[in-house]
């Protein structure tokens, strides 16, 4: 029986690992972008502010800066963002699953506020590119900083777990996806990841979990 290979472009939690000792599928593990803390200053600015990651999250919060949004409007990206906001007392408007699910939401909803986007140092330029078609103004403030972290792998892969744009990136700054199967945590990602593969499975909801447990159920039976 053949072994199936299986990367994780970030490291998992034990709990994962098990899973995919429990299923004969070989699991390797390498954190292909890190961030680090980086200094900032926040507009004062009484009006919404939005939060695609725990990360920027975490920079805001853990900061003297974080007076300037508190209890101010937020709209968020992801469970774990919008829960991370509620354990900091603050007033969540909208959650959404992906980026571009929350840039429509505000355009129908919220076309004429302006926006303080809190991101990190790689900029997303689609989200962007959409405020400013559609003439919605927004300010973004990197608040901290991501960088690659790429590696070299002198194996086939059988499947690929993505979960951003950035660590396709560094993935492909010394590898190539060839026919490996790209799992890919949400839309945001899978959009990036089809200008290198045609082997995309994207995930309805969002998390490390569900991308974890669809790469096994996958493979599983192989």
């Amino acid at each position: 029986m053949k072994k199936i290979n299986i990367l994780s472009t970030i490291q998992l939690d034990k709990s994962s690992r098990k899973l995919f000792e429990k299923n004969n599928i070989e699991l390797i593990e390498h954190q292909f972008i890190n961030t680090s803390s980086i200094n900032f200053e926040l507009p004062v600015h009484n009006g919404s502010w939005i939060f695609t990651s725990k990360n920027a999250v975490k920079a805001v919060y853990s900061s003297k800066e974080k007076i300037k949004c508190d209890k101010m409007p937020h709209y968020c990206v992801g469970q774990n963002t919008k829960e991370l906001l509620l354990k900091n007392g603050q007033k969540v408007i909208k959650n959404a699953k992906n980026s571009n699910k929350l840039a429509i939401f505000i355009q129908k909803n919220a076309k004429t506020e302006h926006f303080i986007f809190c991101r990190g140092s790689i900029k997303n330029m689609i989200f962007s590119e959409f405020f400013q078609k559609n003439k919605i103004l927004l300010t973004e403030i990197p608040v901290y900083e991501t960088f690659l972290t790429p590696k070299d792998f002198n194996i086939t892969f059988d499947g690929i777990m993505f979960f951003s744009p950035s660590a396709i990136e560094s993935f492909n700054k010394k590898n190539t996806i060839g026919d490996a199967i790209c799992f890919c945590i949400g839309k945001t990602t899978s959009l990036y990841a089809k200008k290198f593969s045609k082997k995309i499975i994207s995930n309805d909801t969002p998390t490390i979990k569900n991308v974890v447990n669809q790469t096994i159920n996958y493979f599983k039976n192989e």
